[in-house]
């Protein structure tokens, strides 16, 4: 069987921003080299990127999810925050058409689900039809997949360059009962990371608290595991395929100035490690 590897987009593009100026076309460079890097680093036969959605169903549970996240009206930052926040979101578009046009890439997005919801049942399916996977991220959340996860999926933390080991914890469990300042979830009132992690080692203390207390509880699970796509999920969710062109590729190169990669050996390298990839597998319900 082939592997795949899953891009978490808008983590990776992120790092790409990271680090010198992104005026012009610098952040295309970064990402276009980085992405180069990453792909020979494990030489897939198929490559992905997921896109960031909406996490409606989080919202269904807890409006408060991610609030800390959003410009407010009041800060008086605001214009320069809104005028950054655009200009990635062109930049890192500009990246996605860049390799819808030249790569043989398959672009996945679920407009109600995250990215990484979409990332962990993705792998899974594949995982079951015999397809190694990896996943490229940083984000820790991932390590609740290797937890359950079959031994034909790995994730690349992007930032350490290395797998994430498997966890000797349940991640959920500790998640859920410390909850998560980044995402705006609150912990469970009497639980600090020493009490936390027992729990999450010996699942037999996680019901020794009162009923408050497990409802808060419930409720954290319910926003810090993966959600559980289903087959009319899978059917939302929107694929864009796009084609392996060397030449394309050449000419872009030359277009947006990228004079080091125009070079004989650098572009070689482009053809041997994007050239010869496979279009992904994807459930039937994709459309």
């Amino acid at each position: 069987m082939g592997k795949t590897l899953i891009v978490d987009f808008q983590n990776f593009a992120h790092r790409c921003r990271a680090g010198f100026s992104n005026e012009g076309t610098a952040f295309l460079f970064k990402f276009v080299r980085n992405l180069r890097a990453l792909v020979a680093e494990h030489q897939p036969t198929s490559l992905v990127f997921v896109k960031e959605g909406s996490p409606q169903h989080r919202y269904d549970l807890f409006k408060e999810y991610k609030q800390n996240r959003k410009i407010k009206e009041n800060d008086p930052k605001l214009q320069e925050k809104w005028v950054e926040l655009m200009g990635f979101k062109e930049k890192a578009d500009e990246a996605i058409l860049f390799a819808l046009k030249n790569l043989e890439v398959t672009v996945l997005r679920h407009g109600r689900l995250e990215a990484d919801d979409v990332i962990a049942n993705y792998a899974r399916f594949l995982a079951e039809k015999g397809e190694d996977v990896v996943i490229a991220s940083n984000d820790k959340d991932f390590i609740q997949l290797l937890d359950a996860a079959p031994e034909n999926i790995k994730v690349w933390d992007i930032g350490k360059k290395e797998f994430m080991p498997t966890p000797d914890f349940d991640p959920v469990v500790y998640k859920a009962l410390c909850g998560d300042k980044s995402d705006n979830i609150p912990g469970v009132p009497g639980f600090g990371p020493k009490k936390a992690m027992r729990c999450a080692k010996d699942r037999t203390l996680v019901h020794q608290w009162n009923d408050e207390t497990s409802a808060t509880y419930e409720r954290n699970l319910n926003l810090v595991r993966f959600y559980e796509m289903r087959e009319d999920d899978w059917y939302r969710v929107e694929a864009q395929q796009g084609k392996w062109d060397p030449a394309a590729l050449m000419i872009d190169f030359h277009t947006y100035g990228f004079a080091s990669l125009t070079k004989d050996k650098a572009l070689n390298s482009y053809y041997d490690t994007f050239g010869g990839m496979e279009p992904a597998k994807l459930p039937v319900q994709t459309r």
